[in-house]
């Protein structure tokens, strides 16, 4: 009997974790040279970024034949305006709800009391060398979003991989799928079926390039777990429980409870159909790379029509993080106790309503968790060069938060599905409790 592809996943995660893990703490207490783990650690690391170069290069692509098609055979522009409406009021309710979560576990736990600041900047990390993006501010970094969202030249944002814009993409796509609608008639008919053609191609690729992802999660696991180990977590232990206890509540709360009352959907069914994509962002801890897969699940596993998903989770890969949201809340919090600065209510709304716009504004930044923290920071009056003392901990944190931000997405497209029903789609598991 063939093993489901989300069960291979996970294998692939604990076969990883099982290896790299142990060796890590051999090392750590001398029984085995230092320099084990490490080179374990590059041979996961060559496995996993074969695996990512294969999703990366499908990913423009992708979106732009399943945007443009979804559009085009949207039928009315107006019920393509009604989706964006929701979908935007979606991400930013949820995202709120995301920063509202963990500053309320952060007040509960309270990690900065009677933490070792000296320890702290002894583990600290050096800080990203494009650091210095984020002192433009919250207003420039927004209109800098703003400005990235049209395409100089749409050939270059596909055909560099280095330096693609996704927003822009997704601009072009929509507004040429709009205008193949506008133009009708025989030119109209003829693009849409090309288009049409693309989306099938490229979902086929897509599935071949999915086989392989339990290979590449092992690789990336057996790379965290034997270059990171848990030693990072020694000076920021109650930091990181902090982050993880705020991500699990929306994770497993929130939005299980939105996809249930909203999508009528089951969470525990949905979770499952989705768990591919879930699983993978966790290992590569990159929602823009995990899209392709979290596409091909919602549509082929969840039951999810093109029309949807084509719209909802490109931009929700690029725009909707809600696991980072709450992230950068909870690291500014603990910077500004750990450094004996304590905020106001009014200064923890700026933080609030700060970290929300910065994690808007984040896709197509290098480094963009933490770069934004620092906007969260000036905003506020901290001092930004703490951001280092928490970097020790931001890879194994950064896995969990890219798999709520894909999972939030994937709920927003249950919920779109609902709401702005495709007559040639029958959701499984919609209507059930």
């Amino acid at each position: 009997m063939r093993v489901k592809l989300h069960y291979q996943i996970l294998l692939g995660m604990l076969l990883g974790a099982a290896v790299g893990l142990p060796l890590n703490i051999l090392a750590e207490s001398g029984a085995v040279p230092q320099s084990w783990p490490r080179s374990v650690a590059q041979v996961g690391k060559g496995f996993g970024d074969v695996f990512l170069r294969l999703l990366s290069m499908i990913i423009a692509p992708l979106i732009l034949c399943s945007l443009v098609s979804g559009v085009a055979n949207a039928g009315t522009l107006r019920g393509l305006g009604r989706l964006g409406g929701r979908t935007m009021a979606y991400y930013v309710a949820t995202s709120l709800l995301a920063i509202i979560t963990g500053m309320l576990v952060f007040s509960v736990i309270q990690p900065g009391r009677g933490a070792d600041l000296a320890r702290l900047q002894e583990g600290a990390k050096p800080l990203p060398t494009d650091f210095r993006v984020a002192e433009q501010g919250v207003g420039q970094t927004l209109y800098s979003q703003l400005l990235n969202l049209i395409p100089s030249n749409p050939f270059a944002s596909l055909a560099d991989p280095s330096n693609r814009s996704v927003l822009g993409i997704i601009f072009f796509a929509l507004l040429l799928g709009v205008f193949i609608t506008v133009v009708g008639g025989e030119a109209g008919d003829l693009l849409r079926r090309v288009f049409n053609a693309g989306f099938d191609v490229m979902m086929r690729l897509t599935m071949f390039i999915i086989a392989f992802a339990p290979i590449g999660v092992c690789g990336f696991m057996l790379h965290a777990a034997a270059g990171e180990g848990l030693s990072v977590f020694a000076a920021l232990g109650w930091y990181a429980l902090t982050v993880a206890i705020g991500l699990s509540i929306h994770a497993f709360l929130t939005l299980p409870l939105l996809l249930l009352l909203m999508a009528r959907r089951s969470p525990w069914e949905y979770f499952q159909a989705v768990s591919p994509a879930l699983f993978t962002a966790f290992s590569t801890a990159s929602s823009n790379a995990t899209l392709p897969l979290t596409i091909s699940s919602v549509e082929q596993r969840a039951r999810i029509g093109n029309r949807v998903s084509s719209f909802v989770l490109p931009l929700g890969a690029t725009i909707n993080m809600d696991g980072t949201a709450l992230y950068e809340a909870v690291a500014v919090l603990f910077i500004a106790q750990v450094t004996g600065h304590e905020l106001t209510l009014a200064q923890q709304m700026v933080v609030a309503f700060t970290a929300l716009l910065a994690s808007i504004g984040a896709a197509g930044i290098p480094h963009a968790g933490t770069v934004m923290m620092v906007v969260v920071l000036s905003a506020v009056g901290l001092p930004m060069d703490y951001v280092a003392l928490i970097l020790a901990v931001d890879r194994v944190l950064d896995m969990y938060r890219t798999s709520v931000n894909v999972w939030s997405d994937t709920v927003a497209c249950a919920v779109m599905a609902r709401l702005e029903p495709d007559p040639d789609t029958t959701p499984s598991g919609a209507g059930r409790g």
